[in-house]
């Protein structure tokens, strides 16, 4: 069974750069080297995000993470607690999944939103 079959929610595209990724260490987020910049997003659904990165992940991390989702009224900023489902290899770079911990009920809403004009 590939990983997309055991994906619960529907995802759909979504390239967008990710702004900030801090990995957890000891209950507090790691600052300074540990922050990944420069990775995009692949797609997104309702439980989680996909992206690409050069820095490398590991799975079950815990992480805080910024992104920007568009909508009607211009990109709406979302912050939140994540886990690593998988991080994989693909050539020098990192295809990873981040599981919402943390997300408020209206960012949700306005993921799926975004889900929903883009089916």
């Amino acid at each position: 069974m590939i990983m997309e079959d055991l994906r619960k929610a529907t995802r759909v595209p979504f390239s967008a750069p990710i702004e900030q990724i801090l990995i957890y260490d000891s209950g507090s987020p790691k600052l300074g080297n540990t922050a990944v910049f420069n990775a995009r997003t692949l797609d997104i659904s309702l439980s989680g995000i996909s992206f690409e990165t050069k820095t490398k992940i590991d799975p079950a991390s815990m992480v805080y993470f910024i992104f920007s989702v568009p909508t009607v009224e211009g990109n709406r900023r979302i912050g939140c607690d994540g886990y690593v489902a998988f991080s994989k290899s693909k050539g020098t770079n990192c295809i990873a999944g981040i599981h919402f911990v943390d997300i408020t009920q209206e960012d949700s809403e306005v993921i799926n939103t975004f889900i929903e004009s883009h089916r």
